[in-house]
Formats: C-alpha cells, sequence, structure tokens
C-alpha cells in the first residue's frame, strides 16, 4: 500500500512539474509577445505621424513611469487606494501649472479643489514687474522677469509644440468676454531678431570705427571679428551642421529620432562636439583648435558654462522646442504684460469656488493611516494643515527640496528630486527718459553704427559681462521721445552668476556701463535712476523657485525625469520640470494635463478623462500615453 502511495505521489509530482514548466513557456511567450507589441507601439507614428508631439514621453519615459509591482514603496495603483469619486484636491503652486491643472479638473467636473501659493500673485516664473501703479496704462512700462516670448509656427499647428499656450489662451478669452473683458488676452508680435541690432565681442568695431551690427558681422572674417585664425568663418554653420540631422529625425518621426539621439545622452554639448562631431568635419585641426571652436559658438549662442555644464541630449531637445530651423517659428507676446496670462485664470477662479489662498508656504506632506495626505502651510505666521486624498505639487524643486517628505517615497523619486539641476538666469532692467535705441544713432546722439538704423525688437549680443540686450517690441508704432524700460542684461549659467555677488543698485551700475560702451555717453544722459525705476531679478536667488528653470545633465533626462514624473503616495509631481518641453510654458501645461488623467483614471475615471481629452481645448495636446497604460 506504501509502496502504491508513492507511485502515485511521484507520478503526481512529475505532472505537476511538467505543467508547471509548460506554464512558465507559454507566460515567458506572452511577455515576448508583449515585448514585441509594445516595441512596435513605440515606433508606430501616431494620428499625426508622430511629429513635434507635444508630449513626447510616449519613448522615454515609458518604462520608469509604470515600474511600481517591484517597488513596496511606490503606492499610487488605484487597487490599493481608496477610490473617490469627486476627491479633494490640493495643489501647491497657483504657477500655469497648478493653474491648467485647477482648469482641468474643473472641466472634468472635480469640485474640490484647494490652491496653496506662497506669494501674493498667480503667475509663477511668468512674472511682469510694473514700474506704474496702473498696469492696464498705455506707458507700457514694465518688463518681464520670466518668461517673455511664444513661438509658433505659423499656420500649422498641428506641428507647433506651443499650440497648447495658445489654444488655452483662446479658452480663457472666451471664458472671460462677456463678464470680464478687461482679462481678455491680446497677442502682439515679438520681435525676435533684428539685422540692426548689434554685434560687440573682443572689444572689435568695423574698420571704420563704427559699432557692427549683426548683419554687418556676418560679412566678414574671424580675424576682423577678433577671433583666432584657428577658427574657421564658418563656425556658426559648423554648430547649425552639427544639430541639423537630429532635427531632421525628429521633425520625420519623433520617437524614432529620440531613440537615435538617446545614444549620445552619456555627452555634455562640448563632449559631443570635441570627440564625435569636429574630428569627423575637421581631421586635420587639433584638440586644442576644437576647444577654441567649441568656445567660439559657445559665447555666441549660449551662456558660458553651459556647453560643458549640461547634456547633449537636453540641449537639443531644448533648441528643437526653441526654434527648429525647418520650420518658419514666428513670435508672439502678450500686449501689457505675460502677467496677464495667469491672471485670466482668476475670474474662473471665484466663479467655480476654487480655494486659492494666498501667503500659504507649504513645509510638510504627510501620509496619514487611510492613505490620504496631510498638507501642513504657515500662513502669516500660523500653522494650518489639512487632509487631502490628493496633493498635486506644481513648485520648483529648489523649494521642495526643503519639505518634509513621507518617509516611504522611494529612493529614485528623492533621488530626482536632489539631483535635478536648475539653471542660473538674471535679468537686468533700466528706465530711460526716451528710447534713444529706436532713433538713428545719428540723430540720437549714440555711438555710431554701421547700418546708423535704430532699434526696434530684436536683441544685441555682445561678450561683455552684460551678453544680451533684449530690445523691446511693444512700443513699436509710439514716439521714440517717451519713457521706456530696455532689458539691458539677459545672462545665463556661469555669465548669471557674475552679478549674484552684488546689490540690485550695484548691478544697475555695472550693466549701465557695458551699455555705454556699446551705444555711448547717451545712456547716462537718458538713464533714470533709483530702485524704484529700475529692476534686476536672479532668479537662483528667489525663494520661490532656486532657480531659473530645469536644464538637466548628461543622462538626468531619462534617468531622473521618469522618476520624477511619477505619481507615489496620492502625491502627483506637475511643473515644467516633468516634461520633455522643460523651461517652456507649455512643458507646464503638459505637465498638468498628465496629472489630471492620472487623478481621473486610478479614481476610476475614464470616461470623464475621455471626455476632457477629446475637448477642443486638448486638441493639440498630442499626449500619446496609452504605452504607459499598456505596460
Amino acid at each position: 500500500m506504501i509502496h502504491k502511495f508513492n507511485f502515485v505521489f511521484i507520478i503526481t509530482l512529475v505532472i505537476t512539474l511538467v505543467l508547471i514548466s509548460t506554464f512558465a513557456q507559454m507566460d515567458r511567450a506572452i511577455e515576448r509577445h508583449r515585448a514585441v507589441r509594445l516595441a512596435r507601439q513605440r515606433r508606430a507614428p501616431d494620428s499625426n505621424g508622430d511629429k513635434r508631439s507635444a508630449f513626447l514621453k510616449d519613448y522615454y519615459f515609458y518604462d520608469v513611469y509604470h515600474k511600481r509591482s517591484h517597488d513596496e514603496n511606490i503606492k499610487a495603483n488605484p487597487r490599493s487606494t481608496q477610490i473617490e469619486k469627486n476627491p479633494k484636491i490640493c495643489i501647491v503652486g497657483a504657477g500655469l501649472a497648478g493653474l491648467f491643472s485647477a482648469l482641468l479638473l474643473k472641466e472634468a467636473g472635480i469640485n474640490d479643489i484647494t490652491i496653496l501659493e506662497y506669494q501674493d500673485r498667480v503667475g509663477g516664473r511668468i512674472h511682469t514687474h510694473y514700474f506704474t501703479d496702473n498696469p492696464n496704462d498705455e506707458k507700457r512700462l514694465y518688463g518681464e522677469l520670466g518668461a517673455m516670448r511664444l513661438p509658433y509656427i505659423k499656420g500649422r499647428p498641428d506641428l507647433s509644440p506651443h499650440q497648447l499656450v495658445f489654444d488655452t489662451v483662446e479658452y480663457l478669452n472666451e471664458y472671460n468676454k462677456k463678464d470680464d473683458p478687461n482679462r481678455v488676452i491680446k497677442l502682439i508680435p515679438f520681435i525676435f531678431s533684428n539685422p540692426n541690432a548689434l554685434y560687440y565681442f573682443n572689444n572689435k568695431k568695423a574698420s571704420s570705427g563704427e559699432i557692427m551690427t549683426s548683419n554687418y558681422s556676418k560679412s566678414i572674417g574671424v580675424k576682423q571679428l577678433g577671433l583666432p585664425d584657428t577658427i574657421p568663418d564658418n563656425y556658426l554653420i559648423l554648430w547649425d551642421d552639427a544639430v541639423k540631422p537630429f532635427y531632421d529625425e525628429l521633425d520625420k518621426n519623433f520617437t524614432n529620432g529620440l531613440i537615435n539621439l538617446k545614444r549620445y545622452d552619456h555627452h555634455t554639448t562640448y563632449s559631443y562636439l570635441k570627440e564625435a562631431y569636429l574630428p569627423k568635419v575637421l581631421p586635420s585641426k587639433k584638440p586644442a583648435d576644437y576647444d577654441e571652436i567649441i568656445s567660439a559658438i559657445e559665447v555666441q549662442e549660449f551662456g558660458t558654462g553651459d556647453f560643458r555644464h549640461y547634456g547633449f541630449v537636453p540641449t537639443v531637445l531644448e533648441l528643437y522646442t526653441f526654434s527648429d530651423p525647418n520650420y518658419n517659428i514666428s513670435w508672439s507676446t502678450i500686449d501689457k504684460g505675460m502677467q496677464r496670462f495667469p491672471n485670466a485664470y482668476l475670474p474662473m477662479i471665484k466663479k467655480e469656488n476654487i480655494n486659492l489662498k494666498y501667503n500659504s508656504e507649504v513645509y510638510k506632506l504627510e501620509k496619514t493611516n487611510n492613505s490620504n495626505i496631510k498638507v501642513f502651510w504657515k500662513n502669516n505666521r500660523k500653522s494650518v494643515s489639512e487632509t487631502f486624498d490628493r496633493v498635486i505639487v506644481t513648485v520648483p524643486l529648489g523649494v521642495v527640496r526643503h519639505w518634509d517628505l513621507p518617509l516611504t517615497l522611494s529612493y529614485k523619486k528623492r533621488n530626482a528630486i536632489r539631483e535635478i539641476d536648475y539653471e542660473f538666469a538674471g535679468k537686468i532692467f533700466l528706465q530711460f527718459k526716451s528710447r534713444f535705441w529706436e532713433k538713428p544713432p545719428s540723430e540720437s546722439g549714440a555711438n555710431p553704427t554701421t547700418s546708423n538704423i535704430g532699434i526696434i525688437g530684436g536683441a544685441t549680443f555682445t561678450d561683455l559681462p552684460i551678453r544680451t540686450i533684449a530690445y523691446p517690441s511693444y512700443y513699436k508704432g509710439t514716439s521714440a521721445d517717451k519713457p521706456g524700460i530696455l532689458l539691458v542684461s539677459y545672462t545665463w549659467c556661469n555669465d548669471a552668476k557674475k552679478y549674484a555677488q552684488f546689490n540690485e543698485e550695484e548691478r544697475f551700475e555695472l550693466a549701465l556701463k557695458d551699455l555705454a560702451t556699446i551705444h555711448g555717453d547717451i545712456a547716462y544722459k537718458e538713464w533714470v535712476p533709483g530702485k524704484k525705476n529700475n529692476k534686476a531679478h536672479y532668479w537662483p536667488n528667489d525663494r520661490t523657485t532656486g532657480g531659473a528653470y530645469s536644464y538637466f545633465g548628461v543622462g538626468q533626462l531619462e534617468s531622473l525625469v521618469g522618476a520624477m514624473i511619477r505619481p507615489e503616495e496620492c502625491i502627483h509631481w506637475c511643473g515644467e520640470h516633468t516634461d520633455i518641453h522643460n523651461s517652456w510654458t507649455v512643458g507646464a501645461l503638459n505637465s498638468a494635463v498628465r496629472v489630471v488623467k492620472e487623478i481621473l483614471l486610478e479614481n476610476l475615471m475614464s470616461d470623464k478623462w475621455l471626455k476632457l481629452k477629446n475637448t477642443r481645448l486638448l486638441n493639440h495636446w498630442n499626449g500619446n500615453l496609452e504605452v504607459f497604460e499598456d505596460y
């Protein structure tokens, strides 16, 4: 009997092992099939041919974004959290990401929304500084401390990465035109470049002694520009040639173009040019010659240090978003200040009973026993707290880094918060009694230039500490004898740092000195001194940001951003630093769409998401995130 039992047991065991092996093979076959299918999905173009998608994480972050099953600290799956059909939402930050998140949630039928804003204004890094008491007057004495221009492809909204911004402006204008017509946004042309703007490098002037215009500088050789003869005359064309193949591939099919570009994610821009590109096109040059060529390109096109500090891949993507040379890019700005964009949300916030709390400094997020999030903030020096079902964090990481966060956040999330880099940037605005730069130098008494034509719009570039002078476009058509605000210095990276040790009044004086070097003593004569009449802003010193905008280092785009965007513990992460179009307004808006989708799907409201996705507002949001859902 015992032998019979053993025999039956052995036969049963063998059959079981065979079945387990068979099922394992079937599972592996299924996984291989899914992997192949996903690979095909990632390669397949979307309905727009996958061209210039406004939401380009489809390939880059899919693998990290949904990697939850093997991380016990990541609990954002709707099966492990309480389902609320009308969740109580807290949005931290009333910049564009926070405001757009609130708008989309309202559109989806979510009613219980609180926005906590540290400042007494909305807009975040869209911040117009007005030099008059009435921002709506016709003097237009203002300066854009943050975002100041909006690019688009004329007649082809389907190809423009920024079209969501313009669609949002249209939505807000439609909302406000009846009850709040003063909030309607008027777009006006932004003059991006001007052949009569000036060029002043290496203390060089034209042979006639005149200050060179941009147009004139392109007609002479490097020796006349004060550059070493090891640098070829076409050195700027070399830069265009180095990045154009990547633009071409991205335009043809963004997913495939991104796969190719990703191969160079181990490079800084400097190392790519020196090791991968220049030896191919200039094989007879020495390594030291490559350094001089790269330095000449950087000082013309970027901030000092950008090439060595930041990654090549994010640099290409940022420029691709900024101004793809394969398309004719046009530019707009908002009449009477970009601040009017976030301000246009205010009637909606009031009418829809969104609870906007100003002067609220968040300092802690705490997970409760029932997996909700308790938010702690200070208001008028008093500590306040409230529990929410979901929290959307939109503020820059320089702020979040100092919060107390749930101890259960994943290692990768904490690492991303600590490591993601931000660009240094600063602006110095000076006020003048007249806009002398708009007059011909022979008429105004400014330094003579090779064109003797005034400058309206565009920018002067120089290697002096001020680096970039941006001339306002919005005075066009008005008398140049009237007062004006001039962006005398716009700096990035190491150039911005060089102003960090000076107080605001000292920055005014230093910027004025450089301006006078280029435009002449007329700058001193026309300047209106005093802190009330001038403004300098250094973004790393701004306690609401800790930096101007995110700018990823080598490998960071792939290794950190995927972890950054992933929701954990009912906390959703939003803002330009969580989008492939980082540093741009559209990146903030894109991220808002993503987090609203996360919240709706994780609260089993897929019907509301599909309805929202098909609205006119999101008509040009090309966010193919379905590949994430299938992962």
